[in-house]
Order: C-alpha cells, then structure tokens, then sequence
C-alpha cells in the first residue's frame, strides 16, 4: 500500500475540491443557459441599468464595452455570468499557453467569487464549459483564474510534486498524494513529466483518485 504523503499547510492549504456536480447546483447552470440565450446585448444592458445607481451604470458600461472590444466569445461569456452573479467593475484578459487558453478575471472584492477552497472557481469554470461545449464558441480547452488564485495553487501543487518526488527517490518507494480533482492531478502529473528519475500514475475512483509518485524503476 502507497504511502501517504500530507502536504504542508503553508504550501498547499487549500486541498482538493470536492466534486463539482457537489459544488455546482444544475438548477443554475439551467438557468443561466436560459438567460444567456433569451437576451440579446442590448436587453441584458437594459436590465442591468434597471437595477444599478448612476454611478453602478457608469462602471457597468465600461466593463461591458471592455468585454465587446476583446472580441472573444468566451469573454463575452465569462463577462455576462460574472455580471449577473452580482459582481461589477471586472475586467477579464486572457493568454495563449501550450494547451489551454487562460482567462483572467480581475476587480474587487472577487473572494467571494473564488469561494471556499475554490469551489465556486470551478463551478464557474465547468458552467462556461458546459456552455461553451453547447454552443461551440471556441475549441481550445478554457482555464479560468480570478485574481490569480489558480496561478498560486498551481505553484504549490508543483512545490508539492517537487518534494514528494524527491521524497519518492530518497526511501525508493511509491508515494500516493491526498485525493485531488482532475486539474490538480494533472498540474502534478505535468510537473513531473520531464523528471526522468520518477513516474506518476493516477489510482482510484473519483471522488478519492489520487496521484502516486514513484521511482522510475517501481512503475509497474
């Protein structure tokens, strides 16, 4: 049997999230798929002026001609559910990686939008998923940071790939990480893939899948 390896608390103390289909309530990913394709621009502008001050307006219609200019169906997108959630004056970007396009939404007070160890980050993320996989608005595979709180988890997953590889190497023996989502495993498993002295393999069923971390030589 693998043994465990606990990360420590000021490397990696948000943990894994729990399954999104846990997180993330059907009933309003309906409902926003219903929204977004019954108004047009200008009817969710119109609703939106309703119910902001002046000055709320003012803010809101910045945001909402930075979103048009971006000319990107997925800012657009990631724009209209975060405006409709409750949050104003978000500027969202994006940049091209390897594999996967990332989009960053920055404003203020956005905690709320990251949630508890991220949970609402990736209920947002599978419901522009989902949407985009409907609609088929881009083809590129869609991360979604706020505030660059998945930039920083991503960095202590790869500090923890680091130290449980060394770990692995030094008593020469498999080591299996806590549960982790699929994104977090992969983050390992990409951390690793150049370290010619280990390999990593996943074990499990979700919701308890997790990475083992092995001495090349042990990889059965």
């Amino acid at each position: 049997m693998p043994e465990s390896v606990e990360p420590r608390e000021e490397e990696f103390a948000d943990g894994p999230e729990e399954e999104l289909e846990d997180d993330f309530d059907g009933d309003l990913e309906e409902e926003f798929e219903e929204d977004l394709e019954e108004d047009s621009d200008d009817d969710l502008e119109e609703d939106l002026e309703d119910e902001l001050t002046p000055g709320e307006q003012a803010g809101t219609a910045e945001a909402w001609d930075e979103a048009e200019e971006a000319d990107d169906p997925v800012a657009d997108l990631l724009y209209e559910v975060v405006t409709r959630m409750g949050f104003q004056d978000v500027e969202i970007e994006w940049e091209e990686r390897e594999d996967h396009v990332r989009y960053f939404v920055e404003g203020a007070e956005l905690g709320a939008l990251i949630g508890r160890h991220g949970s609402t980050l990736e209920a947002l993320q599978y419901l522009v998923g989902v949407i985009n996989s409907r609609r088929g608005l881009v083809e590129h595979k869609i991360i979604v940071d706020i505030e660059g709180y998945r930039e920083r988890r991503e960095a202590r997953l790869r500090r923890l790939a680091q130290r449980t590889a060394n770990e692995a190497l030094r008593e020469g023996q498999e080591i299996a990480l806590e549960p982790m989502s699929a994104g977090d495993r992969r983050v390992i498993h990409l951390a690793l893939s150049t370290n010619a002295s280990v390999t990593t393999f996943s074990e499990g069923d979700d919701p308890d899948r997790c990475v083992i971390v092995a001495p090349r030589r042990d990889r059965r």
